[in-house]
């Protein structure tokens, strides 16, 4: 039985599923259901009520599985008089992708149904268990009550920029474990190396003897001279001309903090230390090898980013390459929405609304109900303009002065970040500003290369009149 939908909900999506239900007729539409997996798909083919035409069966992820397929279809289009064939596909991993593909080449209406969606319909079922056949059933009942979506799968930009930034984000999580690893070993070794407590007029003060335990220095400490034993051998002496030599600009400062710490410690002799000393130096050759992959996927995140229309919301103070780039490829393609209210649902960020009779609606926590990684880039968002950009701290203060946490505040200004994306990306306009600091010139400059800088003004500034240079 087909069910009601709210189009005004669904949007754009739900406006594309209901104009062609009323174009093609429902009782002209065949419907096909399609688990995928990685070696055997399962299909079902019915009619658009419901009703069982070909029993579940299995085809092969292949050209000879996609004929059966193909050739059951025809028979029963041919034998049932019908018009249009509908597939339901689930977003199993990526297996589901080259079976899209196909279908759209054989010009099939394809709606694809997010594994969420299939289990809300299971549970409508009342039905705990778990099969291939009752997923088909549940793809079925999905697609007849409007779920999923059309949109084609093209390998566009922005496809493959949420591949590059997503990517990015697992590295970065591994290279924080990584250098969690090494301060490990290093404790082993020197634990002072990352810092001590002393007290100073009374008062406790960590002491590190560098700013950045991973910067030049610090790393070739680590690697060739870590033991206390080494830096006393050294001496001031040695080490002023060991920072000459290398160039590590050590200051005077460092080296009478190195040796202080040295001359304290209570490290374990060098000799005894060696398999630590072994284990750092693996783990620091890993940490070399994912920096240089970290920058060589942020190269290609900025050459590619810089190349889409989204590459207008650089002009944001606050918002870098890797920051926007994040952002523009989990708002994904702003045509399939209607406003921006729509996209942060998908992200999740919409406070949880409930009212009853003439009660006041009450606002709670966030819905949490969309996409993750979505989410989680709307809160970096805001934790970076709240810190960079003048005149969304201002904002930001404000909500901590009226008793809001942080991790609030984050969200939403993380929440605006993306209406105001919606806008720039949508009407190509730069970002306005009244702050006195603010010139475009400067925000591009200190993100952006040369090659690319060239690029985003020939794209964004160039072609605009000087009065439309700016975004509300």
């Amino acid at each position: 039985m087909v069910q009601p939908l709210l189009n005004h909900i669904q949007g754009k999506n739900g406006r594309r599923w209901t104009d062609l239900i009323r174009k093609i007729g429902g009782e002209n539409i065949l419907l096909v259901a399609v688990d995928a997996a990685k070696y055997l798909h399962k299909a079902i083919i019915c009619n658009f009520y419901g009703d069982i035409l070909v029993k579940p069966f299995e085809f092969d992820a292949s050209k000879s599985g996609f004929n059966k397929l193909r050739e059951s279809i025809q028979l029963e289009k041919e034998k049932h008089g019908m018009k249009q064939v509908v597939f339901g596909i689930e977003t199993t991993g990526h297996y589901y992708e080259d079976l899209v593909h196909h279908c759209y080449n054989e010009d099939y209406h394809v709606r694809i149904v997010n594994a969420a969606t299939t289990k809300e319909m299971r549970n409508m079922l009342l039905n705990w268990s778990k099969t291939d056949n009752l997923d088909l059933m549940a793809i079925v009942q999905a697609v007849i009550s409007g779920h999923g979506t059309s949109r084609k799968l093209t390998n566009n930009r922005l496809d493959d920029l949420r591949k590059l930034t997503r990517t990015r984000r697992e590295f970065v999580k591994a290279q924080s474990s990584i250098k969690n690893q090494i301060r490990v070993h290093a404790d082993f070794i020197f634990r002072e190396i990352q810092g001590k407590i002393i007290y100073r007029n009374g008062k406790r003060e960590n002491v590190k003897p560098f700013t950045d335990l991973f910067g030049k220095s610090g790393i070739y400490f680590m690697r060739n001279c870590l033991h206390p034993s080494d830096i006393l051998v050294l001496g001031k002496d040695g080490m002023r001309e060991l920072s000459i030599r290398e160039n590590l600009k050590l200051r005077d400062t460092t080296i009478a903090c190195l040796l202080d710490f040295a001359q304290s410690s209570i490290s374990k002799p060098k000799e005894q230390v060696e398999v630590e000393q072994d284990l750092l130096h693996l783990k620091l050759d890993q940490l070399e090898i994912m920096n240089r992959q970290i920058k060589i996927l942020e190269k290609k995140i900025e050459d590619l980013f810089i190349d889409t229309e989204a590459a207008v919301i650089l002009s944001v103070p606050g918002i870098g390459v890797v920051t926007g780039a994040e952002l523009a490829a989990e708002m994904g393609d702003i045509s399939d929405f209607n406003h921006a209210g729509q996209l942060i649902k998908m992200a999740g960020t919409n406070p949880t609304v409930k009212q009853s009779g003439e009660r006041k609606p009450s606002c709670y926590a966030i819905s949490r109900q969309g996409r993750k990684p979505f989410r989680n880039v709307v809160y970096r968002v805001g934790k970076s303009l709240a810190r960079n950009n003048p005149e969304m701290n201002e904002k930001y203060q404000a909500l901590i002065d009226r008793g809001k946490a942080p991790r609030q505040v984050y969200i939403a200004l993380g929440n605006r970040m993306v209406r105001l994306a919606y806008s720039m990306i949508k009407h190509q306009t730069l970002y306005r500003s009244n702050h006195i600091k603010y010139t475009l010139l400067n925000q591009i400059d200190k993100k952006v290369k040369s090659k690319n800088r060239k690029l985003f003004f020939e794209k964004f500034v160039l072609p605009q009149e000087p009065a439309t240079q700016t975004a509300s």
